[in-house]
């Protein structure tokens, strides 16, 4: 099959997370200007503009993030105003997007030149990295709790669903997509049974670029937490959202941008320790959902890349049940901790109004006359240090 996009395509990503995500946008963000030498576009100023998604397919700013809803239509003229000859447009945000809200997106990228991308690994593969990621960004839930509430419900598709439902179920992400371009214009991309660079490649086939050209930042990996990893800061969790005056922005700047973030530049030290398994129970349970996707996929009649039917498989074997992790180590235990310091330090949301502890005051509401006086003390009584020295 040939992939090419014609020229003039805005190719759309919308993920799910944990679909090699992390791999193919540092691949395009890593090699900007390799790719504009090809006529070749990645729309947003970082790995991916999440901040952009998050307005126009949640219509809220992410926690974490200092940009708002302005990014969403700042990312659009972008994109309108690229001479390249595809654009492609990455972030798993956009899985998240309700029926209204992705024809919002298209409406805005154009329906005749948009192509959707939407990658997929087995579900089995995708349930563990997926809780340890809701733990990241603030869950309190356990490991077991979740996967009885994910996979003991009967219906996954219907209703009020889990935002893990609402990204995950590919083949309602097929549907609601190609309703707005058209099957013609859904590529699905299965990463099952394939090669670690697949994703990649498959990418560079699609946008014409040469084959070789996306290659990852080698420290963008984004290595899973280990189980007891991700149970400590679970139990932070716990505690932290029990403060009066806790809040989803200051737990994302301590553990997601300082902990984490500081614990991955040593992946060593999480893949030396405890793998968060799959019970046999909800490999089973994920088999039988895979396939009922598999099958909405077909229905659907997108294109498909990759073995699709593969994707029932896990990429390794379940454990018949799983183990209460052990407690992490001291080397672990400081760097997420350093991790914490370095975001309080970088100017990210300090403790003050948790701790009862006033905080200083800002400039607000200080004359310019105090303030001038207070800057001129200040300058003179360096001045004085300076001759004394």
């Amino acid at each position: 099959m040939n992939l090419l996009l014609p020229e003039g395509t805005r190719l759309l990503h919308i993920g799910p997370a944990k679909t090699g995500t992390t791999s193919l946008q540092s691949g395009f963000h890593f090699n900007r200007a390799a790719l504009e030498q090809h006529g070749v576009h990645y729309a947003g100023r970082g790995t991916q503009p999440r901040a952009a998604a998050g307005a126009v397919a949640l219509g809220r700013r992410i926690a974490g993030h200092r940009t708002g809803l302005e990014a969403w239509p700042q990312l659009v003229d972008e994109v309108n105003g690229s001479p390249a000859a595809r654009v492609v447009i990455s972030s798993e945000t956009f899985a998240r997007a309700n029926d209204a809200r992705a024809k919002d997106v298209i409406d805005a990228l154009g329906a005749d030149r948009t192509h959707v991308v939407i990658t997929m690994r087995p579900l089995v593969d995708m349930l563990s990295s997926s809780w340890q990621q809701y733990v990241q960004t603030g869950s309190r839930v356990t490991y077991t709790a979740w996967l009885d509430e994910m996979l003991r419900r009967e219906d996954t598709i219907h209703g009020p669903q889990p935002e893990f439902w609402q990204k995950t179920r590919i083949d309602v992400l097929a549907a609601r997509w190609s309703a707005l371009v058209g099957p013609d214009n859904v590529t699905v991309v299965s990463l099952a049974n394939a090669p670690r660079d697949f994703v990649l490649r498959t990418f560079e086939q699609l946008t014409g670029l040469p084959e070789g050209t996306l290659v990852p930042d080698p420290k963008s990996d984004n290595v899973s937490l280990s189980h007891p990893v991700a149970e400590v800061i679970r139990q932070f969790n716990e505690r932290f959202f029990r403060l009066p005056g806790a809040s989803a922005d200051v737990q994302a700047a301590v553990i997601e941008f300082g902990a984490i973030r500081r614990l991955r530049e040593h992946p060593e030290l999480l893949r030396a320790d405890e793998r968060i398994e799959v019970p046999q129970w909800a490999a089973d349970r994920a088999a039988v959902l895979m396939q009922e996707m598999i099958d909405g996929i077909r229905a659907a009649a997108v294109r498909t890349v990759g073995d699709v039917d593969a994707l029932v498989v896990p990429s390794r074997p379940p454990v018949p049940s799983v183990d209460t992790p052990s407690a992490v180590s001291t080397a672990v235990s400081a760097e997420l901790l350093t991790g914490m310091m370095l975001a309080v330090g970088r100017g990210l949301p300090t403790f003050d109004h948790l701790s009862g502890r006033t905080p200083l005051p800002d400039l607000n509401g200080v004359t310019t006359r105090r303030l001038v006086r207070y800057t001129a003390t200040r300058l003179a009584q360096r001045a004085r240090n300076g001759l004394r020295r």
